[in-house]
């Protein structure tokens, strides 16, 4: 499975080299983004980049459900990812977006979306096929922005992309020894897992923990600052257990954030917790988060491998998956 995330570069080109593929004219009133699992995590991406873009004046609105919000409508601009093309969740989502006449943009690698996207006549980016959905992240993130950008939307431009490309190539190599140290550190350690991060970062704490669950199989607590100061600090106080490790995720060029850490690091340290810190690499917010997500995604690998665990395997989700269709209904 690690070679599904040092494919990432590969992703990168392959999106790069389908810049302005597909636009949408239209002035959005919200850009909706709905997806669930590793799909679903490309809103919140695309969330903190646009959230750190100045002059970007479109709101970003995510959806991780079955459920629509009934406040989307036809002047809304909504993306439709799964990576299969079959999430139950996100057909029920599409299919409602169609009845309010949304503007709807598709993308998958295959499925039910596919072929349905191409019946219809709807914009359509198909990704590669035959990977993990969780690793597809770099060229369904790409994908959204590609048309955004291309629509004259931009949130990350392809020059920005074609300097990640760069980027990647430069410093694979020390993400891959960096997540190395990282699996290694909270297998030694063998707490409780607490990835600690400030704004904007809150996008990696969440994908951080999502590739834990699912590579690693361990359940993960996300401290992010500076709300975390206003309730989990609390909790620090008493727990039930003393049994924690925790992994700090740091933009080395943010003032604030530093000084937020630092902070927690006092907490941490009253407590002994074992601490780590990933000082995130790259010249812009796309290279961070990016560097970033290798580096979980190939740290959490190597962790299962360290406990004898097959990092493909999710045996919990097929079992929902296996019920989904009782719980929910046909869309």
């Amino acid at each position: 499975m690690e070679d599904y995330y040092l494919g990432w570069l590969e992703q990168v080109e392959r999106a790069l080299s389908m810049w302005g593929c597909c636009r949408v004219d239209m002035e959005p009133r919200l850009i909706v983004i709905t997806g669930m699992g590793g799909s679903g995590c490309v809103g919140d991406y695309v969330y903190a980049l646009a959230s750190t873009r100045k002059y970007f004046k479109y709101p970003i609105f995510i959806v991780k459900s079955h459920e629509l919000p009934s406040f989307i409508n036809e002047k809304d601009l909504v993306f439709v990812i799964s990576y299969s093309g079959n999430t139950l969740e996100t057909r029920h989502a599409y299919l409602e977006a169609l009845r309010r006449k949304c503007k709807l943009v598709v993308i998958t690698s295959n499925g039910f979306l596919e072929r349905d996207a191409k019946q219809k006549n709807l914009p359509l980016i198909t990704v590669t096929k035959g990977i993990a959905p969780r690793t597809a992240l770099p060229e369904m993130l790409l994908a959204v922005l590609n048309v955004l950008d291309t629509s004259g939307l931009t949130i990350v431009s392809r020059d920005e992309v074609e300097d990640l490309t760069q980027f990647l190539k430069e410093h694979m190599a020390y993400a891959y020894n960096e997540a190395m140290e990282v699996a290694q550190f909270i297998y030694g350690n063998k707490g409780n897992l607490v990835i600690a991060t400030h704004t904007p970062l809150e996008v990696l704490a969440i994908r951080g923990k999502n590739e834990f669950n699912e590579n690693s199989k361990i359940p993960v607590k996300i401290d992010v600052a500076p709300e975390w100061a206003h309730n989990d600090i609390v909790g620090w106080e008493k727990p039930f257990t003393d049994k924690w490790t925790v992994l700090e995720i740091v933009d080395p060029s943010n003032s604030i954030g530093l000084k937020l850490i630092s902070f927690m690091d006092e907490i941490y340290a009253e407590k002994r917790y074992p601490v780590k810190k990933i000082l995130l690499k790259g010249k812009n917010l796309l290279q961070k988060l990016l560097y970033g997500s290798l580096l979980l995604g190939l740290a959490s690998v190597k962790l299962a491998r360290l406990r004898g665990i097959d990092p493909l395997e999710t045996k919990n989700i097929s079992k929902y998956k296996s019920r989904v269709h009782e719980i929910l209904g046909q869309p």
